[in-house]
C-alpha cells in the first residue's frame, strides 16, 4: 500500500471544514501509476483505482467523496442533494456536510475554496485560469450560499520556472509570461491568479510553493506523460 497513510493527514481541520490534498503515495497502483492514483482516465487498472477511491474515502471518514469528470472549461456545478449526478465540469459547490468534494491534478493548480456555508473544489490549469473559474466559483459561493469571509488554498501545482508554453500566445494574459533560467518562455500561474482575486475581499489566500514538475512525491503529466492524478479534497463537518 506504498507509505503510511498519514501522508493524507489534512492541512486544515476545524469545527467546520476538513481539507487537504494526496501525494503519490498510500495507494495499491502500479508504476507508472504507482501507488494512489486517482484518475480512472489514464490507463491505469480500473479496480486499483477503485481501491485507491476507497483509501481515501476511509481516511477521511466521510459519507461520500465527489470527483468531476473535469473538461477545461469554466463550468461550475452545484451539489444539492447526495445522489446528484454532476454534468462534466471544473469546479464543484456544495453546503452539503461529510461529503468530500475532490478536483484531480498532476500539474494543474487544485484549488480549495472554503467558508462556514459551503466549499468548493476547483480545477484550474492553463485553460481555467485563462476562463477565470476561480473568480466565478468564488461569485457563485457568495451569490448561492451568501458566503461571506471565504478562504483560498491551492495545493502544489507546477511553478513557473516549469511551466514551459513557446511560442503560445495568451493574449491579455501574457503578462504573466516570464523567462526561466534557460530563457525560455514560462506562464506564471500564481501570479494570474492572483491578479485575478485581488479585489474579492478573500479572508485568507494560502498557495503552496511546491513544484509537481520537480518534487516527485507528485505526479506530474509534463514531467512523465503517462501518470497518475493526486487530489486535493474539502469538506463541510
Amino acid at each position: 500500500m506504498g507509505r503510511d497513510r498519514s501522508y493524507l493527514k489534512p492541512l486544515l481541520n476545524n469545527d467546520f471544514v476538513n481539507l487537504g490534498f494526496t501525494n503519490i503515495f498510500g495507494g495499491v497502483s502500479k508504476k507508472p501509476f504507482e501507488s494512489l492514483n486517482l484518475a480512472s482516465h489514464v490507463g491505469d487498472i480500473a479496480e486499483n483505482v477503485r481501491k485507491n477511491k476507497e483509501i481515501l474515502q476511509n481516511n477521511l471518514g466521510v459519507e461520500k467523496i465527489i470527483f468531476m469528470e473535469q473538461i477545461h472549461s469554466d463550468k461550475i456545478e452545484i451539489l444539492k442533494i447526495h445522489n446528484q449526478i454532476l454534468q462534466p465540469c471544473d469546479a464543484v459547490i456544495t453546503n452539503l456536510k461529510n461529503i468530500a468534494l475532490c478536483v484531480m491534478v498532476a500539474d494543474c493548480m487544485p484549488v480549495i475554496l472554503y467558508s462556514n456555508k459551503c466549499v468548493a473544489a476547483v480545477h484550474a490549469g492553463r485553460s481555467g485560469v485563462l476562463k477565470h473559474i476561480i473568480s466565478k466559483t468564488i461569485n457563485l459561493m457568495k451569490d448561492e450560499f451568501k458566503a461571506d469571509e471565504i478562504s483560498l488554498f491551492i495545493g502544489p501545482f507546477i511553478q513557473k520556472n516549469c511551466y514551459e508554453i513557446g511560442d503560445l500566445d495568451l493574449k491579455e494574459f501574457n503578462k504573466f509570461v516570464v523567462l526561466n533560467d534557460k530563457n525560455k518562455r514560462c506562464f506564471d500561474l500564481k501570479s494570474a491568479v492572483l491578479d485575478e482575486i485581488k479585489n474579492l475581499n478573500l479572508k485568507s489566500v494560502e498557495i503552496s510553493k511546491i513544484c509537481t514538475h520537480c518534487d516527485k512525491n507528485y505526479f506530474s503529466y509534463r514531467r512523465d506523460k503517462i501518470t497518475g492524478r493526486f487530489a486535493g479534497w474539502v469538506y463541510l463537518k
